[in-house]
């Protein structure tokens, strides 16, 4: 009886193809990296509104010291003519000082104001180079396991690429009749061949009755499965 095992064999490359081209066909990058980018993206969302709302803080604490400027100003010029003597009139002395108290306020206001400002400016400075530091370490992990996905997907071409001269040479001797009731078996198993351990059909995980075996070991012609009909391999131990 002519050789089974590279029969075997070749039944064994061809679920490794099959097993290869479907995990090259998803093509799809693991959970792990598909959930950092999440993270990615949304730490990048909320660092540009970040962003955003300092660049407005900036440009708001400016104008503010430009106000607060202005407004000081103004009161020192208008305390200087009411106290060296440039208005002598009651009235006009009057609405002077509620003038220059009123431009007084409104430099102490515009000071608070601008306190404020600057203290969420340096608190939001701190959150942004936080962010930045941890949205980069996460840029860096992404890239080594997207590096590292893409290395996986060309090894596995790599290994298809092998694989039709390795099964041309099991097929150089694999035995012409073998072949033919293999290709005929394919059309109801997907592996008609089914390895024998302990006794068992691995095909469908039934005993094999013991006159079958020992058929089987004796290499008595070809051996099926009662059970399930596919072709039975017994692996010889030397």
């Amino acid at each position: 009886m002519s050789d089974l095992r590279p029969l075997w064999e070749l039944q064994v490359l061809e679920g490794q193809r099959r097993a290869l081209e479907l995990k090259l066909r998803e093509g799809q990058a693991p959970a792990e990296l598909k959930a950092l980018r999440d993270e990615i993206e949304a730490g990048r969302t909320a660092f540009n509104e970040l962003k955003e709302r300092y660049g407005f803080l900036k440009k708001s604490l400016k104008m503010k010291e430009f106000d607060a400027a202005a407004a000081a100003a103004q009161a020192e010029n208008l305390r200087q003519k009411l106290y060296s003597g440039q208005i002598t009139n009651v009235k006009e002395v009057s609405t002077g000082n509620k003038k220059l108290e009123n431009l007084l306020d409104i430099v102490r206001q515009t000071e608070d104001e601008i306190l404020n400002i600057m203290e969420e400016l340096d608190v939001l400075r701190e959150k942004l180079e936080t962010m930045s530091g941890e949205l980069n370490q996460k840029a860096g992990e992404y890239r080594r396991l997207h590096n590292s996905h893409l290395a996986g997907q060309q090894k596995v071409r790599q290994l298809l690429a092998q694989i039709p001269l390795a099964r041309k040479k099991l097929l150089d001797e694999i035995d012409s009749y073998l072949w033919q009731k293999y290709r005929e078996m394919k059309n109801k198993y997907s592996e008609p061949l089914a390895k024998v351990e302990k006794g068992t059909c691995m095909g469908c995980r039934v005993a094999i009755p013991f006159n079958d075996l020992r058929l089987l070991k004796q290499g008595e012609g070809l051996v099926f499965c009662s059970n399930c009909g596919r072709m039975l391999y017994w692996e010889r131990q030397f």
